[in-house]
């Protein structure tokens, strides 16, 4: 930033530093009068984690809900791809899976075991 100050030759000007928290938003005039709002940052939602950690929401991701939906094109049961889902493995993984059903059936077959 100070490198940025000084190639546009701001860096000869008085400045104070202005803290901030995530979500707000400043608006300063050219008078330098400091208006604060402040705005609901969207969490980012993951089923295994959250970068803020307070996201408990059982539901699905968008690329998660798409793949639920699509699966039956291939002749693989919504079931069988939540349970790989809530066993850990990633949409891009069951979607190479959907693609060779013999990889599929393998997980499956793992993963079944493994829950008994």
């Amino acid at each position: 930033m100070k490198k940025a100050l000084k190639q546009l030759g701001l860096h000869k000007f008085e400045s104070k530093r202005i803290d901030t928290a995530e979500g707000d938003i400043l608006r300063i005039d050219r008078n330098g009068k400091i208006a604060r709002t402040q705005f609901e940052p969207k969490i980012y939602r993951s089923k295994y984690s959250s970068w803020f950690d307070y996201d408990t929401s059982p539901y699905y991701n968008m690329h998660e809900e798409i793949l639920l939906a699509y699966c039956g094109c291939y002749g693989v049961d919504s079931s069988d791809v939540e349970l790989l889902l809530d066993y850990g493995y990633t949409c891009d993984e069951i979607e190479e899976m959907l693609m060779d059903q013999s990889l599929l059936r393998e997980a499956l077959k793992d993963v079944k075991f493994m829950l008994r």
